[in-house]
């Protein structure tokens, strides 16, 4: 970035290189932030963007060698997860950050920081000082590190991975609010973080960091890698589905219970993918799982090919055959993907062994001597090669657990797989490479296909249709196509916003399960909430053939 300035730019770098022992972690890179910039750099985890900001902040990591120029004006770091100190009111931490950096007394120090509280859309009502942080909503946790930097003004901003962890329409609403300050006061801002953490969003630069230089930023792929071929029968149907869990009795000793899903119908048919998305306390992970009834809900029913999984899934009677409900049936054709792979297989065994045990379980119809076929083809396809077989789960990567979960849900040969969240713990490129692989397996098995995320963009990619949930409701329901260009309930505007690095039309944070408003569950955030909106939950109903929307208001413009 070039510019031609008449004051120095606060933060500028000439031929910066950092080495990690023999490893270049960034080779002769040259920038200039500008006040009132905002430069967004990206990256996978370990490629040196923590490296980067601590070496711009003057306190390069134990091991780093810095070579070239490095020019920065008073100069304020937030470090990767934006750490305070554990059981230290939020007060005398304020005091501590800004009193030192401005030489002020506790209440202008605190004064300062709910200016800039205001300036992050923290309402007066949720600010509590004298808390510590670790008894703060995460949101509220990062909102007040943004207003002790406002408060102190800085000439350069570094965040290393700001606001990560939180849902994307918090996210995006906190750091937009971060850049505006930036801009209005003309502060250089830096952030970093992974492509999918949102930083580019507010950004007016973006560098992608990459091989140890810093280069434009790919661009993500929009659409599916083939044409979607159209869906066959439903199979799958699920009607009135509810789960509640049991709490502990109330005053009087009265039974009391949380619902955390409300009535859900649903239909998949043959090779078809729906996405289930939603942020976290969706209840879409919570969905997903009863749809193979693991555990099985508390109220509805889910049938597949005609067969009630809820009654296949109580206990057998004394005497009576263990599958005589033909429940491993259910479970050879009905196979989940979990967002934790690693954990989902057991330690003490190799990989090859559990997929053997899981053979004789769901597929006593292959021979013994033909299941290590099985398993090496299962393998290759989920791109793996054989041999992983033969290792333990504690030596796979995070990547290659995921890819072995993979092969371990098709080695039965089901028809339908059900997802929830299967990337969720890989790094940008790990992810791309596994979802099109489970899009290659899916295609080639004419599986149909449940993908649970809260990735709105990328769980619509590769979907025929998409359900929008929200605190243990469906308020949007249509084809992909429709998601992506045209949703209509707020929620789903802000999802989509928020994946396109824009501001989210919402304020404040969701609502605890255990203390849902009365009527729409999104009411105290949403632009087009009126009164009407506490006197009832929203109906799902049909605005367009075969689009279904829960909302009040939904053709009510946003005011401006």
């Amino acid at each position: 970035m070039n510019h031609i300035s008449a004051k120095p730019a606060p933060l500028e770098t000439e031929a910066l290189t950092l080495m990690l022992g023999d490893r270049v972690l960034l080779d002769r890179a040259s920038l200039r932030v500008e006040r009132g910039e905002v430069l967004a750099v990206t990256g996978g985890a370990g490629s040196g963007k923590t490296a980067l900001l601590a070496a711009l902040a003057g306190q390069a990591p134990a091991g780093v060698d810095v070579a070239g120029g490095i020019r920065v004006d008073g100069h304020l770091l937030i470090a990767q997860g934006g750490r305070l100190a554990p059981r230290r009111p939020l007060a005398l931490q304020v005091a501590e950050v800004v009193g030192h950096h401005l030489g002020l007394d506790l209440r202008s120090a605190l004064r300062r920081t709910a200016d800039g509280l205001d300036r992050m859309g923290v309402p007066a009502a949720a600010r509590r000082f004298d808390l510590p942080p670790e008894q703060l909503p995460d949101s509220l946790r990062w909102a007040c590190l943004f207003a002790m930097a406002v408060a102190v003004g800085p000439a350069v901003l570094l965040a290393d991975a700001p606001a990560a962890g939180l849902d994307p329409t918090v996210r995006l609403r906190l750091l937009h609010r971060l850049a505006d300050w930036a801009r209005a006061d003309g502060v250089a801002l830096v952030l970093a973080g992974r492509p999918e953490d949102g930083v580019a969003g507010p950004a007016d630069h973006v560098l992608s960091l990459r091989r140890g230089r810093l280069l434009p930023p790919r661009p993500p792929r929009t659409a599916p890698l083939t044409p979607l071929e159209p869906p066959g029968t439903a199979r799958l149907h699920a009607r009135g589905v509810g789960m509640s869990y049991p709490l502990s009795p109330g005053p009087k000793g009265e039974a009391r219970t949380l619902a955390v899903l409300h009535d859900i119908d649903l239909d998949l048919r043959t090779g078809e993918t729906l996405a289930l998305l939603g942020e976290i306390g969706s209840a879409k992970a919570t969905l997903a799982r009863s749809l193979l009834c693991l555990p099985p809900p508390t109220a509805g029913a889910v049938v597949w090919m005609g067969r009630d999984l809820m009654a296949a899934s109580a206990p057998p009677a004394v005497g009576e055959d263990p599958d005589n409900s033909g429940l491993r049936r259910a479970r050879r054709d009905l196979q989940p993907l979990f967002p934790d792979p690693a954990a989902s297989f057991d330690p003490a065994m190799t990989v090859g062994a559990q997929f053997d045990l899981a053979l004789e379980s769901l597929r006593p119809d292959i021979a013994a001597d033909r299941r290590d076929h099985r398993i090496d083809e299962a393998l290759e396809e989920a791109g793996l090669r054989p041999e992983a077989a033969l290792r333990w789960p504690s030596a796979l990567t995070v990547a290659e657990a995921a890819h072995a979960g993979l092969a371990r849900a098709i080695l039965p040969e089901p028809r339908v797989l059900i997802a929830d969240e299967p990337a969720a713990s890989l790094s940008a490129e790990e992810r791309e490479t596994f979802l099109d692989t489970l899009m290659a397996v899916r295609d080639r098995r004419r599986l149909s296909l449940v993908l649970a995320t809260d990735r709105y963009d990328e769980g619509l990619r590769d979907a025929h249709r998409g359900i929008v949930m929200l605190a243990g409701r469906v308020v949007e329901s249509a084809d992909a196509e429709t998601l992506r260009t045209a949703p209509l309930h707020p929620y789903s505007r802000a999802m989509l916003a928020a994946s396109r690095g824009e501001r989210p039309a919402l304020e404040g944070d969701a609502p605890s399960a255990f203390g849902q408003p009365a009527g729409c569950p999104l009411r105290r955030r949403c632009p087009l909430a009126r009164e009407f909106c506490a006197q009832a939950v929203p109906a799902l109903e049909e605005v367009a053939p075969g689009h279904h929307v829960a909302c009040h208001y939904w053709d009510t413009p946003t005011d401006g």
